[in-house]
């Protein structure tokens, strides 16, 4: 999970006239087609993104079935708790790290997690 900063911008178009965007864009997007734009005062918008798998398979399939397990890692993002509940028992899981980054591997085939650590697997309470 990850915090990414938007906003509404001022660009060129291709005849040359400037014009306001209809919709929020951070500043890495917006940058590969309009190098020129200017972001516009009093739009910017916070955005949490999911982006580790296990925090997609939670969003989409756990409304629906117990989850016997929990990730636990280190999240900065204020207001929330680094918690992602997993469908798996705890011991169907693989923590490596490798380098600076930590890896959760659910049965060593499918990628969960990567990113900052120390993570930990517990059983759901």
């Amino acid at each position: 999970m990850k915090v990414e900063i938007r906003y509404r911008w001022r660009v060129k178009s291709a005849n040359g006239r400037w014009f306001n965007t209809r919709h929020a864009a951070s500043e890495e997007t917006i940058r590969k087609q309009h190098p020129e734009a200017v972001a516009i005062e009093g739009s910017r918008t916070e955005q949490i993104i999911l982006d580790q798998p296990a925090e997609l398979l939670q969003a989409r399939l756990h409304r629906y079935k117990p989850c016997p397990s929990v990730l636990i890692w280190p999240c900065e993002i204020p207001g929330q708790n680094g918690r992602i509940l997993l469908l798996g028992e705890p011991d169907h899981y693989t923590i490596e790290q490798v380098g600076e980054e930590w890896v959760v591997m659910q049965n060593e085939t499918v990628l969960m997690y990567r990113g900052p650590g120390p993570v930990r697997i517990e059983r759901a309470p």
